[in-house]
């Protein structure tokens, strides 16, 4: 599982965890017996007569599954690089991003018909096809912009954690600086000497140690191994 895997996963779980700490709830009116829907209160502070909406959870918690699934399936990497995925982490959000703007606007919170204005006006139905059989309902405004809201936040998000996790991602086995660069391409000449069967040259040396070789004082080895520059003289 790569990094790109674990932002999904981690996403899915938190997205799972806020629907069940917020879920929606329906209060039942007085003088009805089905409950109409009223909003999303904690878990742990819910008011009194609410009962819990089973089927927009149940919807919520099915799509944050379908976005996790799908997002697991295209950010698999190939055999020879695990750890990368075959298409672009935060194109695909942005791509995911749209798909779910566009769904939630096209399957979009509907309100019942007023039959009966003092009622049912304002009260949430269901999701209906925008341009279905039921484009005679008006919107619930409410829901949708909750919707609207949800999608772009969870879209910023997994815009930013994907980023964070390319920048902090295994770095290319090349060389990051001229010196790293150097000592790279004297190795591989280095191998390819040692191949061929012939001597490989002394690194050069920097520091005191080249600076001693070069006194006309230095009497070592190495400057008497070039012999005397005073012979050559004419």
């Amino acid at each position: 599982m790569n990094r790109f895997r674990k932002v999904v996963l981690y996403g899915a779980v938190l997205n799972l965890l806020v629907l069940f700490l917020f879920p929606p709830y329906d209060v039942m009116a007085f003088g009805r017996g089905a409950p109409m829907f009223d909003a999303f209160h904690p878990v742990f502070a819910v008011p009194p007569n609410r009962i819990l909406n089973g089927d927009v959870l149940y919807l919520f918690s099915f799509a944050v599954l379908i976005n996790a699934a799908m997002g697991w399936l295209l950010l698999a990497g190939p055999k020879g690089r695990p750890e990368e995925p075959r298409v672009n982490p935060q194109l695909l959000v942005i791509v995911f991003g749209m798909l779910n703007l566009g769904m939630a606007l096209l399957f979009p919170p509907m309100e019942a018909f007023p039959f009966a204005q003092r009622i049912t006006v304002g009260t949430f139905d269901g999701f209906y096809f925008a341009f279905g059989d039921k484009a005679r309902r008006s919107l619930f405004v409410p829901l949708l912009y909750m919707e609207v809201l949800y999608v772009l936040t969870n879209a910023c998000a997994f815009w930013l954690a994907m980023s964070v996790a390319a920048r902090s991602g295994p770095k290319e086995s090349g060389p990051l600086t001229m010196l790293a660069q150097s000592d790279a391409l004297r190795e591989r000449a280095e191998e390819k000497l040692l191949g061929a069967g012939e001597p490989v040259p002394s690194a050069s040396k920097r520091g005191p140690d080249r600076r001693k070789h070069h006194d006309p004082a230095y009497k070592g080895p190495e400057r008497r191994a070039h012999g005397d520059r005073r012979h050559f003289k004419s």
